[in-house]
């Protein structure tokens, strides 16, 4: 008997990618595996009417809480720098706290997290003992996955085979975060990957990402497709007369949600005899002061522009809801500011290409590639790549006008990413990982 466990930490609620890559996933693996068990967040409930077959089991140390908590302290005593609020929470921490304690407080949450993770580890595999094959699959793993994975080398020695596949979504200088030097990372990786029980497997979702891993000395690492879960209805035009700009996924800053009052005051209300819009997924009860002032920014702002100019929409909601708004999307821009993005995937892209619907992404990224890709190629313009957010308002205009063009351009591209990313195809990968 063979068992696919999909281990998610990540799946604390429907905020994110987690909960409909876990959900599409499962579905494909049932035709290749005896059992399919999908492990969730303690806290995490799925959609009501959602037949979804999990068990809220990881988690168990109320880690996700304290995050939450000290996020907010870091924030509300944040001093403000002249180069204005910085990217990321680690960097805005480094700002507020006495030197060294942010990077202490870091190491021992990893350290608690992967002992946490592997308690849990253990006692799922253990619940399936009598299966002849138990395949692990950690959607989105961290540092603490691979810690926890070299705590356990050895441990299922002589017992049914195990495999873990853990995908790495961001860069090694990312995932590491200044934990390890770099020898040192090298030197973990390669320990996890040489483990004979369990079997560990490294994946990435890009190809540019894998190389990085490659060049730290990982022999075998495989690129897996996004598994788009794509609901049979055809692509929609939009709302007649109108051009929606969207914003979609989760509002972090990392994703220049706080840059978007600005950037949506500035856009041209027509173009090409159509009216713009900005859509904007917000996110409820964010933790993060920074995200509520910039939610409170756009609600004033929606309230002062021309009606039909600005609308918000609250996240999060269930797949076939969140799909409608891609679906109808006329553009869905990305204006990331991390560099976490630079070689890293985005579900949102992917699924607007798989949609038809053409998107506007940040330059030196996997995303831009594909754009320039596109064009160079085939011909085909899928899209535009701007080098900084301040560009965002002038792309929009362009795209607008001709925004029939972009649209047939996408959905003649789409045909081949819907062939590529795909649960199917994203099961077949990981069996030919298991394989190599």
């Amino acid at each position: 008997m063979r068992k696919l466990l999909i281990v998610d930490p990540t799946l604390v609620s429907l905020e994110g990618h987690s909960y409909n890559y876990d959900r599409a996933i499962l579905g494909a693996a049932r035709a290749h595996f005896d059992e399919v068990v999908l492990y969730a967040g303690a806290g995490f409930r799925a959609p009501e009417g959602d037949a979804l077959a999990y068990r809220p089991v990881l988690n168990r140390l109320p880690l996700e809480r304290l995050k939450r908590a000290v996020n907010v302290v870091f924030h509300l005593f944040r001093r403000k720098r002249d180069t204005g609020a910085p990217a990321d929470a680690a960097a805005a921490a480094h700002a507020t706290v006495v030197p060294g304690l942010w990077r202490w407080m870091i190491h021992l949450a990893k350290i608690l997290r992967s002992r946490d993770l592997e308690a849990s580890v253990r006692s799922i595999v253990a619940e399936h003992a009598g299966a002849d094959e138990i395949h692990a699959f950690f959607q989105h793993a961290h540092l603490h996955d691979l810690l926890a994975a070299d705590r356990m080398r050895g441990a299922f020695a002589g017992r049914a085979a195990v495999h873990l596949y853990l995908v790495l979504r961001y860069s090694p200088e990312f995932v590491n975060a200044g934990y390890y030097r770099e020898a040192e990372f090298a030197a973990l990786l390669w320990r996890v990957t040489e483990s004979p029980a369990p079997r560990v497997h490294l994946l990435t979702d890009s190809e540019r990402l894998s190389a990085e891993y490659r060049a730290l000395g990982v022999r075998n690492v495989a690129t897996l497709p996004v598994p788009i879960l794509l609901p049979e209805a055809a692509p929609t035009a939009g709302e007649p007369g109108f051009v929606d700009v969207s914003f979609l996924g989760s509002a972090r800053v990392e994703k220049g949600f706080c840059e978007l009052a600005g950037l949506v005051a500035r856009f041209g209300r027509e173009a090409g005899g159509r009216r713009v819009r900005a859509v904007i997924q917000t996110t409820r009860d964010s933790a993060d002061p920074r995200v509520r002032a910039a939610t409170e920014e756009l609600r004033a702002l929606e309230r002062r522009l021309p009606a039909d100019s600005l609308r918000l929409l609250d996240s999060p909601v269930p797949m076939d809801v969140y799909y409608g708004w891609v679906r109808s999307a006329g553009i869905v821009a990305l204006p990331y500011l991390s560099q976490k993005y630079n070689a890293s995937t985005s579900g949102i892209f992917v699924e607007a290409v798989c949609f038809g619907v053409p998107v506007l992404a940040p330059a030196h990224s996997w995303m831009s590639d594909m754009i320039e890709e596109a064009q160079r190629a085939q011909g085909l313009r899928i899209g535009e790549v701007f080098a900084a957010l301040d560009e965002i308002p002038a792309l929009v205009a362009r795209m607008a006008v001709d925004i029939d063009r972009y649209r047939a351009d996408v959905r003649r591209y789409s045909t081949a990413w819907r062939e590529t990313h795909n649960p199917e195809n994203c099961v077949r990968t990981l069996l030919a990982a298991a394989a190599a």
